[in-house]
């Protein structure tokens, strides 16, 4: 089809491939603090930074854990020869990280705040790796999407 061979819809798929891990994780953050915000009221000041206090630090805490690893990942999430695949696991990944906000949104306290966006993260960014993983290990010898 000529429309899908245009610069336009090049360009669109560049987009969307570098926005694929950035944009799971801005659902996931506003699902989680959805969640907190659905149970807990409006956040304080002092909560908002536990919020992002919480996701500063299982940011950090997984740079550090990755910290000597020789070179990244050849594939991106978004650019797995396996998209059907890639697809569930994202979904997957932003499932979980959202489900354990759901849950810890039910501690009382401002802790929920620090604990869930903490989760979150962790939960998303380590889930959606395994596809990437699974990608360079060779998994999978379908490259049409399953």
């Amino acid at each position: 089809m000529v429309i899908r061979e245009s610069a336009y819809f090049r360009a669109l798929r560049t987009a969307l491939h570098g926005a694929g891990l950035p944009y799971g994780y801005a659902v996931t953050v506003w699902g989680t603090g959805s969640a907190l915000a659905g149970e807990h009221g409006v956040p304080t000041e002092a909560e908002i930074f536990l919020f992002a206090l919480g996701a500063t630090i299982a940011y950090g805490g997984l740079m550090f854990l990755t910290w000597e690893t020789a070179g990244e990942a050849e594939k991106q999430l978004a650019r797995s020869p396996h998209p059907v695949r890639a697809g569930l696991v994202h979904v997957t990944a932003i499932g979980a990280a959202i489900t354990a906000a759901l849950l810890i949104a039910h501690i009382p306290g401002s802790a929920a705040w620090l604990v869930a966006s903490l989760a979150a993260t962790l939960l998303y960014l380590g889930a959606s790796s395994v596809e990437v993983a699974m990608v360079e290990r060779g998994g999978g010898a379908s490259a049409s999407g399953g």
